[in-house]
């Protein structure tokens, strides 16, 4: 089962060389980091308990193991083996039946009520039974107000979900007010010095700050905090402080970007934010005036029933959360759910337990209480190998499974080496993210008008992708084919999107804004140091046209887990990624202005609206309309480019791996990870 999102499992917009972290008893019990055991009989054990499938994962792992904040591809395959939710998507991105059911049925008054089931005697790996109990568990810890992971629910129309969120049956006046506050304090035209400087130092730059005053700024030259300092003319600033006092480096930094930045940073967010969660605090502190969400109601220990107050095309997928169990990760306190999150040896009730992460390496061991079956395998491992190597670790019988990508040179090789490979549509789009807080519109579209993709994307896949036009996985059935291109490659188009925000040559032939300083943008882009990716050469040939006219563009070729970090922390101006596991057209939690993986910055009222219609649209037709357009704002707003459409590998080593248990009705949404605890090994 493949999702984007880390726990909403079919929700709309969401494979170890060396054996470690086994803990296999003499009695035949297998145990995991988190201390649950499940005893193996001769009657209950794995077919093959000695043997271990290892699959290979093209990337670092974030090491979020933690079924409500797993965010990442690949931390989430991990999840998806630990984990059961009632319903999944099937090979035809159809949702059916799993760990329950998911019903609905709609209200004269135009409200939706989806019933919820459990199965009877499905229990988790520590032999405890599963109730719809740990069902309404992780629908309230995403609810919370404390909550950090990437599914909060409180975008979700569920009803009396905000009152809950805010503890205030009458939030909504509250919040209006707050709100024409934080506009008339803290809005760019308005906002005094003082309260601008003290946001940048409470975040930090906007996360962009290390701590460290004798390190460097990440640009990848090694310029330090100090060289910045200087450049930006504050030299004499910075001999007036102690440049090894963190608090006075970080306040003349705050000084610097203020001065120089401001429009790059968005105070009025974060003020407003701020001034939701004094109240949400102050609601707590006084006593729950709202201890439950009204729409989300206990029917017995297998049923519940959750109350949408209009349609939702996606709600059944949005709902679709893990049995996460209680017992095991704690009671769930209303506006302080950090411990819960905090606990990184998962436990669930899917075909596989945690066994522990390290080198690289994540080790699972069967559950014998999984409730389809026991698993065959023993053990399954994924860990790390760079996509450069996957093929070689396939041939040499190191890894068993693996995605290597999509190239037409990685097809020869496996054929070369005569190994078994599938071709499918992958269920996803690559793409190039713009931070939208540290880049205007004009330089966003002007960056659009220097990405020349066809020939990047081409050299890269040959005929195994295509360029795509809208930033929306191709395989849904809502995507705009018809679409023509947005921003067509062309260097003058860009300078003068770059003239039209301000800048302008210098007598050094520099392209500067306003006060002289240097356009310069970095990107960060997985290329393994060596540009292995198929943006690479778009981006160096982009960096040239840069330099060309003045500008400089940055490429920042670094490890996965890097650029997760500096897209999460506002670091990157772009970068590329891909979404994966896209079942649904919604593109709510990713444009959406409160959206959980709205990482670009965006908020926009238009685009808002044209979401919240996408979601209540069950007509098809109108609703590709409604898609259309969504796209066609997003593309206007420049804040993904869409790169290619691509053809997904699956590689086996048959030698190791029993090819008639490998599922012939593989898809864009169905794979060998969908059963692999039926998998065996020769």
């Amino acid at each position: 089962m493949k999702r984007i999102l880390a726990i909403l499992l079919a929700a709309s917009m969401t494979v170890g060389l060396t054996a470690c972290g086994e803990n296999n008893s003499t009695d035949g019990s297998s145990t995991g980091t988190n201390g649950s055991s499940a005893t193996q009989t001769d009657a209950k054990e794995p077919a093959q308990k000695d043997k271990t499938l290892v699959i290979a994962v093209p990337a670092n792992f974030e090491e979020k193991w933690n079924p409500l904040m797993a965010e990442s591809a690949y931390d989430v395959q991990v999840m998806e083996q630990i984990f059961v939710a009632p319903q999944r998507v099937d090979a035809n991105n159809e949702m059916s039946d799993w760990g329950g059911s998911i019903s609905y049925e709609q209200q004269d008054d135009g409200s939706v009520i989806y019933t919820v089931t459990v199965n009877e005697g499905m229990t988790f790996s520590d032999g405890e039974p599963v109730t719809i109990d740990d069902y309404i568990y992780s629908l309230y810890v995403m609810s919370d107000p404390s909550y950090t992971g990437p599914a909060a629910l409180i975008t979700e129309d569920i009803e009396g979900i905000e009152e809950y969120y805010y503890d205030d049956p009458n939030y909504s006046e509250k919040i209006a007010a707050i709100d024409e506050e934080a506009n008339a304090k803290y809005a760019p035209d308005v906002i005094s010095e003082e309260d601008f400087i003290a946001y940048l130092v409470a975040t930090n730059l906007n996360g962009w700050w290390t701590g460290d005053p004798a390190g460097d700024i990440g640009d990848g030259k090694g310029t330090t905090w100090s060289d910045y300092i200087i450049a930006e003319g504050f030299g004499d600033d910075l001999a007036a402080i102690d440049a090894t006092d963190a608090t006075a480096m970080l306040n003349l930094l705050a000084k610097v970007e203020y001065t120089k930045y401001a429009d790059g940073y968005d105070p009025l967010t974060y003020y407003e934010n701020q001034m939701k969660q004094d109240y949400i605090g102050g609601n707590l502190e006084d006593g729950i005036d709202v201890p439950e969400i009204s729409g989300i109601t206990r029917v017995d220990d297998y049923t519940a029933t959750v109350k949408y107050n209009s349609v939702n095309i996606y709600g059944d997928r949005s709902i679709n959360t893990y049995f996460v169990p209680e017992h095991y990760y704690g009671e769930l306190t209303k506006g302080d759910v950090s411990g819960i999150l905090a606990n990184m040896e998962p436990m669930g009730s899917g075909p596989y337990m945690w066994g522990g992460f390290s080198d690289n390496i994540v080790t699972c061991t069967a559950n014998v209480n999984y409730f389809e079956g026991v698993p065959n395998i023993g053990t399954v491992k994924w860990q790390y190998v760079p996509d450069a190597d996957t093929i070689s670790a396939l041939a040499s019988g190191e890894v068993d499974i693996a995605n290597p990508s999509g190239s037409q040179d990685n097809i020869n090789e496996l054929e070369e080496q005569g190994l078994e490979y599938t071709l499918i549509d992958f269920a996803g789009y690559g793409y190039m993210g713009f931070n939208c807080v540290t880049l205007s519109q004009n330089v966003r579209k002007g960056l659009m008008s220097l990405m020349n993709r066809q020939p990047s994307v081409e050299g890269y896949f040959g005929e195994l992708a295509t360029v795509i036009e809208r930033p929306m996985s191709s395989v849904l059935a809502e995507y705009p084919h018809d679409a023509t291109v947005y921003y067509p490659y062309d260097p003058a188009k860009a300078l003068e999107y770059f003239e039209a925000d301000g800048y302008t040559k210098n007598a050094n032939g520099d392209l500067v804004d306003k006060s002289g300083n240097k356009l310069v943008v970095s990107v960060y882009i997985g290329g393994e140091g060596v540009g292995n990716h198929p943006g690479y050469a778009m981006l160096t040939q982009a960096a040239n046209d840069m330099a060309a006219m003045g500008a400089e563009l940055q490429i920042q070729d670094v490890d996965f887990n890097v650029l997760q970090g500096a897209m999460n922390d506002g670091t990157a101006d772009l970068w590329t990624l891909a979404w994966g596991a896209v079942t649904s057209c919604d593109k709510s939690t990713q444009f959406k202005s409160d959206g959980g993986q709205n990482k670009y910055g965006i908020k926009d009222s238009e685009l808002d609206s044209l979401l919240d219609q996408i979601l209540v649209t069950m007509d098809l037709d109108e609703r590709k309309e409604l898609v259309s357009q969504m796209l066609d704002r997003a593309m206007d707003l420049a804040i993904e480019l869409p790169l290619y459409q691509r053809k997904d590998i699956i590689a086996y080593n048959e030698q190791n791996v029993d090819m008639s248990s490998i599922p012939e009705d593989t898809s864009s949404f169905w794979d060998y990870s969908d059963v692999l605890w039926t998998i065996k090994m020769n």
